[in-house]
């Protein structure tokens, strides 16, 4: 059965803000650790004030609201790829169906034009922040400090591709279907992250255009 979140758009909005936790709590617990502050754990995570100029900031946006579209463009072929190509050879079409009917939807979606609005707030300032802070800033940052980046950009993609097919709420089918899918956006918001020297701006855009893209259309 597929989850429909977008039968209420309220809902959606209300999940949405959940996502500030994977701000607080890693931040809550690094600091403990390590013993540091909540603020700093959040300013490695790069949650602080740029010292790039307006143009350079400008640059990394506009770059950022390109790659959004392109992802958007591509992201169906990478699901047939992954969804078609391997997961049916390998499985069958049975076992995709099945995997299908357990994913989880933000369709249809009946909104008001407020709740537009509000949405595509959310979708860069609470969703694309807070998964970039976490998936790139906080995983790829920790582990290039305890093993390499090869290793944070696997690590960080394999656990956004899994928060994104949730072992909880999902089926096994469903999470092999489109765990490639979500694994191979995990590697190049990575490698955007890593490419642009660790700024979040570019895939914060990135990320959230192509958010605001698949809910709307």
């Amino acid at each position: 059965m597929v989850i429909e979140l977008g039968k209420d758009p309220w809902i959606l909005i209300g999940l949405t803000l959940a996502e500030l936790f994977l701000l607080l709590i890693p931040a809550i617990i690094a600091s403990r650790v390590e013993n540091t502050s909540i603020k700093d754990e959040l300013e490695f995570m790069g949650i602080k004030k740029t010292e790039d100029s307006i143009s350079k900031i400008f640059l990394k946006i506009t770059i950022g609201i390109i790659l959004g579209f392109v992802f958007f463009f591509i992201s169906g072929y990478i699901a047939i790829i992954f969804r078609n190509w391997i997961v049916e050879k390998i499985f069958g079409k049975r076992f995709v169906k099945e995997g299908q009917q357990g994913s989880i939807s933000t369709e249809p979606m009946k909104y008001s034009p407020i709740q537009i609005i509000i949405i595509i707030i959310l979708q860069f300032m609470i969703v694309a922040l807070c998964e970039e802070a976490f998936f790139r800033g906080f995983i790829i940052k920790k582990m290039e400090k305890r093993v390499n980046t090869v290793s944070g950009i696997l690590f960080s993609s394999m656990c956004f591709a899994i928060y994104h097919t949730p072992p909880f709420l999902v089926p096994i089918t469903t999470i092999i279907t489109y765990f490639g899918y979500f694994f191979t956006f995990g590697i190049l918001l990575s490698i955007i992250f890593k490419f642009f020297k660790n700024s979040l701006i570019l895939c914060i855009i990135a990320h959230g255009l192509f958010n605001v893209l698949i809910i709307i259309f």
